[in-house]
Parts: structure tokens; C-alpha cells; sequence
């Protein structure tokens, strides 16, 4: 397919970096924390305010974790919905649960009740694992509902082990819920698909260390951590909610980027999160925030003010990962950017969703079609799928004109 086809004429392309590139036909766990712990086993994995865990050490974690998990299904794969609220934990069980072929659902563990039980109704686990009490404490779930705290998965399952078989990487694995509570369904390529992707486009290295302040049920949260683990680096877990604490572990450790959602970055602006603010001064190489619809420059450029670091726009969501970004190298105020490595993007007619029959530069704007290895595999009702995909190319909603570098501006959104 020709630049030209795909968004990009004879434009803009970083150098020494892949517009396409083969995915390995292996498990997400394999390629981000088993091959990583066998190369480096003492590099650090995971940092965070409580100290760091190597890949030697997350590796053994994860095994450990995953025969507590498979004890309670008596060595059978199941469905698991995760509600945690520590991210290194979380991020512990979810390797724990791929490594022991579980389909995972994260879950937002502060979300109100009704909206859980929903979502919950929609997964239907076997098993709930949580470190807070919230969930244990709604009366609205059907008791026959296992809801197990975290802790009591520590020291089970001696003598379990993976379950047999091969496993099927493109299957649904993992679960995430969209903005209208719906479902959607990442299989193990998928992700690891975002994972070699993002990583490559960035790109990132083994000595890198990115920053996580997202929470990992959202695709920001995701992406800060599943590319950097695939390269071997390093991710420091942080958080919004606790600025100070989060800014001391910044400026201790300085990593390179992380990624925010628009709304969280106006956050920034808040007097408490000053120290936030110089750390990211002192530290990051960029701040990567990722829009949802049109936004300014003078906003981009005002941020990029008060970090004195580039504002780096992209444009993502929990179906496709990301989609559109600005390059570190290279970028303008006004465009969110161009579509990172293994992505294509073609326009749609807005009314429809259904693909245009010329490309990008023949008109004058379209809705964002996206096709790519790491699109969903599966959506929760069925019927999301027929409303958003078409001829397998996937609806952003975003309506866009595209420049002769091949940068993409954001024009407007497509009414729901």
C-alpha cells in the first residue's frame, strides 16, 4: 500500500524508524516480562515510591501469582475481573493472569456501583480479584459471585502449573470498557502488536524509563507501560492524585515521557500540582496527552510554556490503541500528528462510517478510518461491532483534513 494510501504522501517520516513491522508470534507475557527477565534478569522492571522490582523478581511474582489464581479454578483458565488499585500489583496479576491463559477484564475499581454491576454483568467472571473493600461490599452482585482481595492469592497453587495446550493469540484475552460502557476485546497479538508498535515509533530503548500516572484500565495507563517493557526498560508507577510524592520519584529517577489524557494534563495548571510541574521540567524529554476531538494550538503551545518541554499531541482510544501522533523529532501546534508505525488511517464518510474510494489528498475532509494489528478483536454486545467497524476499517468519530506532509488536524467529531 502506498504512502499515499495510508495518510502519508511523500511526506514527513522520522528517520531510522520502521513504518511497518512484523509482530512475533508469541505471548504478550513471553515478549514483555519472560524473554526481558531471561536477557536482564536484574535490570529494574517496575519503580515506584515503594522501591523496585526487577525482572528477575517480577517474573517470580507473576509465577507465584498465577498458581494462587489457577488454585481457585483448580488449574483451569477463567475469566477474571481485576479491581486494584495498586498499580504494581495490578500489573503483577495481569501478567499472572495471561501466563495462566485467564481472559482479564480491568476494571476501575472507583467506578459507582451501578455502572460496576454492569459492567460486570457484561464479563460475567468466575472470579473478582480486588485489594478494596468497595467491591465487597455491594449488595447488588449475585453472591454466587467469588470476589477474592489480592492478598489471599499469595502462598497457593504449589504444584500448579501453566495450563497445557496451545494458545491462541489472536483469541479475546483482555478486556477494556469504552466510554459508553460497552466492552472491547484486545487479544494477546493485539496488544503486543501496541506494544512492539509505539515502542518503535517513540522510539524507545532498553536504558529508557518511561512514567505511568494513568491508571492501567485506561489505554494512556497502558501504553506508558506495555512498550517499554517490551524493549526491556523500565516504567516508574506514579499518580496524579499524589503530586508531590510523585514528583520527588520523577526527579529521583528522571524518566523520558509519559502520556495524559487532555483533561488530566489541564491539571497542571492547579496550584497542587506545582511540583508536579517542575519535576516534569527537571526530568521528561516530552509530555505526550492525547486528545479526544479538536483542540488549539495556543492550548498546545501554553503547555508547552509551562513545562518548557514539547507538548506532544496524539490521538488514541481503549479499541485501537494509539492511532496519531506528534513525533518527538518533528511536529506543528496545529496537528495532532501522523500515524504512528503498523498504523493506516483512511478516510470514511462522516454519515456513514463506510470508506471513501479516494484517498486523503483528493478531498477536502473525512471521518478517521483506522486499520491496524492492534484494533480490537471482539466487542461486548456483539452489535458494537456493526456500528464500529466497516469493511475492517475502524470508526474514530474523528472528522480530519490531512496537510501534504502528511499531519492530520482535527476538524470536528461525529455525533454519537
Amino acid at each position: 500500500m502506498s504512502k499515499g494510501a495510508v495518510g502519508l504522501t511523500a511526506g514527513y517520516w522520522p528517520e531510522d524508524v520502521y513504518r511497518y513491522l512484523a509482530i512475533p508470534g508469541i505471548s504478550l507475557d513471553e515478549a514483555l516480562i519472560t524473554r526481558p527477565a531471561k536477557r536482564n534478569p536484574d535490570r529494574p522492571a517496575l519503580i515506584s515510591h515503594k522501591g523496585t522490582v526487577t525482572y528477575r523478581e517480577l517474573a517470580a511474582e507473576i509465577e507465584s501469582i498465577m498458581k494462587g489464581l489457577l488454585s481457585y479454578s483448580e488449574g483451569k483458565s477463567i475469566r477474571l475481573a481485576l479491581a486494584v488499585e495498586e498499580p504494581i500489583d495490578l500489573v503483577k496479576l495481569i501478567f499472572a493472569g495471561l501466563r495462566g491463559r485467564c481472559s482479564l477484564f480491568f476494571m476501575d475499581p472507583g467506578l459507582p456501583e451501578e455502572e460496576m454491576k454492569s459492567q460486570l454483568d457484561l464479563f460475567c467472571p468466575d472470579l473478582v480479584i480486588t485489594d478494596t473493600a468497595h467491591l465487597r461490599q455491594m449488595k447488588s452482585l449475585p453472591q454466587s459471585l467469588q470476589i477474592i482481595p489480592f492478598q489471599d492469592l499469595q502462598g497457593k497453587g504449589d504444584g500448579i502449573s501453566v495450563p497445557k495446550g496451545r494458545l491462541d493469540l489472536q483469541a479475546p484475552s483482555i478486556a477494556l470498557a469504552m466510554e459508553n460502557g460497552s466492552l472491547v476485546y484486545h487479544s494477546h497479538k493485539s496488544l503486543l502488536a501496541g506494544a512492539v508498535s509505539w515502542s518503535t515509533f517513540v522510539p524507545l530503548k532498553a536504558e529508557d524509563l518511561m512514567l505511568c500516572l494513568q491508571p492501567l484500565h485506561k489505554w494512556e495507563g497502558l501504553y506508558s507501560l506495555l512498550p517499554i517493557f517490551f524493549r526491556g526498560g523500565a516504567c516508574l508507577m506514579g499518580s496524579l492524585d499524589d503530586p508531590e510524592m510523585s514528583a520527588e520519584a520523577i526527579r529521583k529517577h528522571r524518566p523520558i515521557y509519559t502520556i495524559l489524557p487532555r483533561l488530566e494534563a489541564r491539571k497542571l495548571y492547579q496550584s497542587a500540582s506545582r511540583p508536579l510541574v517542575h519535576a516534569f521540567r527537571e526530568s521528561l524529554s516530552g509530555l505526550f496527552v492525547s486528545v479526544a476531538g479538536p483542540f488549539t494550538a495556543i492550548g498546545r503551545r501554553r503547555l508547552k510554556n509551562l513545562l518548557d518541554r514539547p507538548a506532544l499531541l496524539m490521538y488514541g482510544s481503549e479499541e485501537c490503541g494509539p492511532v496519531l501522533s506528534s513525533h518527538p523529532t518533528w511536529y506543528l501546534d496545529a496537528a495532532v500528528g501522523i500515524p504512528i508505525t503498523n498504523v493506516d488511517a483512511w478516510p470514511l464518510n462522516p454519515s456513514t462510517g463506510k470508506p471513501l474510494e479516494v484517498p486523503w489528498e483528493a478531498i477536502e475532509y473525512g471521518e478517521i478510518g483506522v486499520k491496524s494489528p492492534m484494533t480490537a478483536v471482539g466487542y461486548q454486545p456483539a452489535e458494537e461491532k456493526e456500528k464500529r467497524v466497516h469493511d475492517g476499517w475502524v470508526r474514530t468519530r474523528m472528522v480530519a483534513t490531512m496537510d501534504p506532509n502528511g499531519l492530520f488536524y482535527v476538524q470536528s467529531r461525529v455525533p454519537d
